[in-house]
């Protein structure tokens, strides 16, 4: 063999041994992506003063159950056993449940089988107050446009095993169940339908298809009441309300896993469960975790150093049951 031959057999050997620890190192790296964590970048201003805009933070996914396929291929969303439920207090990663397919972050207020109730800025579990976390806000003192949403009336989190039926739930729970199905039942049609009845007669239906917010539903349907009432005072306008599985009617349905009621920590400022409603367990994703990096928008990029904000980055998020001011703190140094 020629020294040329050697150092050929040489490079070619390193090569290999080079793409070898690279396959291995991606390997271990897409293991940590699927099964281990979740990247999450704060997109807006939900979450402040708790969360900021530009901070980027970790969440752990094997905490709440790691998926069994990557990426929730095909629509399973079946996960591994994980090490703990959700809990009250818990910052949560979590698919959003509407129109929306992107990743969402709130706070868990509410867990299965808990009632909650919200009068302007006042929140109350199971009658009791739980208090906003240390860093979280009313930007406007709980006046957010719909009346419905300021004074949330009491709704009981369902849990698996309920039966819940159709017939005579109100707009908001109605709502609310079609989004619980559509969660359970990812890869079905769910579809809500209002039909208008006049004096017992089959006037017309209606579908909010791409509306997310039951108090917009609400009002639309108000107006078409009033709208009926005013043309004809003196007949009777009643609207039923419809789900369908796939063109197959639901009439009740079996609750298949626990649910969550979730809040952003600035109030008057995120689309959160008083909108779309309850939280499936099969759409929980990721427990927020720590802040690996921070940057401040308002600052340009130019000025890149003044840009990051060093005193966020390290810092664990931390859970909040709003029950106990002094004992806890919304986020702590991770040394």
């Amino acid at each position: 063999m020629t020294k040329k031959d050697s150092e050929r057999r040489s490079e070619s050997a390193g090569l290999l041994h080079f793409g070898k620890e690279m396959v291995s190192a991606l390997c271990m790296a897409l293991i940590a992506i699927v099964y281990v964590i979740q990247a999450f970048r704060i997109p807006t201003g939900s979450m402040e003063q708790s969360l900021l805009v530009g901070d980027f933070l970790l969440g752990l996914k094997f905490i709440y159950g790691a998926p069994v396929l990557p990426f929730n291929s095909f629509g399973t969303f079946t996960t591994f056993p994980g090490i703990t439920d959700p809990e009250p207090g818990d910052v949560i990663i979590f698919r959003y449940p509407g129109s929306d397919k992107k990743d969402y972050i709130k706070r868990c207020v509410a867990g299965p089988g808990q009632t909650i109730e919200i009068n302007g800025t006042t929140v109350t579990v199971d009658g009791e107050e739980v208090v906003l976390p240390p860093h979280g806000q009313y930007q406007r003192d709980g006046n957010i446009p719909f009346e419905k949403i300021r004074h949330f009336l009491p709704l009981k989190i369902p849990s698996e095993g309920d039966t819940l039926r159709v017939n005579g739930l109100p707009v908001r729970e109605f709502h609310f169940l079609k989004n619980l199905i559509h969660q359970e039942n990812p890869t079905k049609n769910i579809r809500a339908e209002y039909q208008v009845y006049v004096d017992g007669e089959y006037a017309n239906s209606l579908r909010f298809d791409n509306v997310d917010d039951w108090a917009s539903i609400a009002q639309r349907l108000d107006y078409v009441k009033h709208q009926m009432a005013r043309k004809a005072p003196d007949k009777n306008t009643a609207i039923r309300k419809l789900l369908f599985m796939n063109e197959e009617r639901i009439k009740e349905y079996i609750v298949k896993n626990d649910n969550y009621f979730m809040l952003g920590d600035n109030r008057d400022n995120s689309t959160d469960s008083r909108f779309w409603g309850y939280l499936n367990r099969r759409f929980v994703k990721a427990k927020a975790f720590i802040l690996y990096f921070s940057l401040n928008k308002e600052v340009p990029l130019f000025l890149l150093p003044l840009k990051i904000r060093w005193n966020r980055i390290g810092k664990l998020i931390k859970s909040w049951d709003g029950r106990d001011v002094q004992s806890e703190h919304i986020m702590e140094p991770s040394h």
